[in-house]
């Protein structure tokens, strides 16, 4: 486990617990002390909370203010990217910020993407005036890959500037923007030039879905929350789909009657297909291994909606972590679909050839996550199961036993429709990865629903 400056942390698959004290590193168990670049000590007012990822590489992306570097912890060297453009995305500028979908077809390709932030001059952070309240965030967005070129790629902007907005992955693959402002940044104070001590103002109360197979962004058929959710906002994706919308206090402690309260009301966003009948999988582990053996996943007729000719190839599995939300961060978030392919059972079954993860525990590192199955766009109720070992330890990384070819039963044979063999195992499962990402997603019936009535006291 690894610890940047500033409490942030980023999980290493294989041991070690990193502690950093500007600008010293220790890595628990003792083994050595190292000296970080200069990222987290220039202007640390906008450095204390850096951006951190665990790369499929086993390094370490660290994106703080303007700068951004990759750390081989294995071997103690750093190396400085390029500038991230046009805006800083740390706190407190404060992008949405998420690590895109790992998928077989792009080799599990890390990409990150940032969205929104500020644009303040260096000379202009300063408390005493009203610079900070007065800029409109920026809608700009930015991808890296940066186990790849690691070239900075401007992707279309947002429709309306946004500084404090939460990224959540949905269980379709798509991902849901919603809280924040369109003006000033993440904090509070009692300066003269604050909205009720927030350093932001304009929230936005209008949700996005981004949609990671084209690079779109969409808010058709969604509606809107009434609340407003700027600094201390969270939200986080619930077993059933559905996702957990709450906070928002721009202030230093409880604080009610201002323009920006204290923020106990929370809310439910419901994705289109939650009010669809939800896939119902059987033969799901309740521990996946870094390589190995492939399962079986059964999905009935109904699973298929009667269809399964269409469907299958339209099915694969999800492995999702959470993570948690804080300061607009959520470095924690993972979702990665493992490698399948399926066999269209005469019943109108069918069994999907699941692949356990691939043989990189740097992909997704050990602990709970949860699987799920998506058929032609709607996923199944998730399952808690443990990755890896569930330990921060080193990792047993299996030989990885190729999957069946996807195809149609022909009496009691298997009549090959791809030839496309995946890697994979021994048990059954259902699903193919032909359908691209949020490929099959409509959200007519999406909603953000406030739940009336109901507030906590302190």
């Amino acid at each position: 486990m690894a610890f940047i400056p500033a409490q942030q942390s980023g999980t290493r698959a294989n041991a070690a617990v990193i502690m950093i004290e500007q600008p010293d590193l220790q890595i628990l168990p003792l083994r050595r002390h190292h000296v970080l670049l200069p990222i987290p000590q220039s202007h640390p007012s906008r450095k204390s909370l850096p951006l951190t990822w665990l790369l499929p590489s086993g390094k370490l992306f660290i994106q703080a203010n303007w700068q951004a570097e990759l750390l081989d912890l294995s071997g103690s060297k750093e190396t400085l990217l390029s500038n991230i453009p046009h805006a800083v995305r740390t706190y407190p500028a404060s992008a949405a910020t998420v690590f895109l979908p790992l998928a077989p077809e792009n080799n599990y390709e890390a990409t990150i993407l940032f969205c929104g932030g500020s644009n303040i001059a260096v000379d202009a952070w300063n408390p005493t005036t009203n610079v900070i309240i007065d800029t409109p965030a920026v809608s700009s967005r930015v991808r890296i890959s940066p186990d790849g070129d690691a070239k900075r790629e401007d992707d279309t902007s947002l429709p309306e500037s946004r500084t404090m907005g939460n990224f959540i992955l949905l269980r379709d693959g798509t991902i849901l923007l919603l809280n924040g402002g369109g003006m000033g940044t993440a904090g509070y104070g009692t300066q003269d030039w604050t909205v009720g001590e927030s350093y932001a103002t304009a929230p936005i109360h209008a949700p996005l879905i981004y949609y990671p197979s084209n690079r779109t962004f969409s808010r058709v058929g969604l509606g809107n929350s009434t609340i407003d959710r700027l600094y201390h906002s969270t939200a986080l994706l619930l077993p059933d789909g559905s996702v957990f919308v709450a906070g928002s206090n721009p202030h230093a402690d409880y604080t009610i009657n201002t323009t920006y309260p204290t923020e106990y009301r929370w809310e439910l966003f419901f994705p289109w297909y939650y009010f669809e009948r939800r896939p119902e999988p059987a033969g799901l582990l309740s521990q996946l291994s870094y390589g190995g053996a492939y399962l079986d996943v059964t999905l009935s007729s109904d699973d298929m909606s009667g269809d399964a000719a269409t469907n299958a190839p339209q099915t694969k599995a999800v492995i999702i972590r959470t993570g948690f939300l804080t300061h607009g961060l959520n470095m924690g978030q993972r979702y990665l679909e493992l490698n399948s392919t399926y066999t269209v059972n005469l019943d109108g079954t069918v069994t999907l050839h699941v692949s356990q993860l691939p043989a990189n525990a740097n992909l997704f590192p050990p602990r709970p996550a949860a699987i799920h199955i998506i058929v032609a766009g709607v996923p199944s109720v998730s399952k808690m199961i443990m990755v890896g070992s569930g330990k921060i330890e080193t990792q047993a990384l299996l030989a990885v036993t190729p999957l069946p070819p996807s195809g149609v039963q022909a009496n009691d044979t298997q009549t090959n429709s791809t030839g496309d063999g995946g890697n994979g195992g021994s048990p059954s499962v259902h699903a193919s990865s032909a359908l691209g990402l949020g490929a099959s997603a409509t959200f007519a019936l999406a909603s953000l629903l406030a739940v009336a009535g109901l507030s906590f006291t302190v």
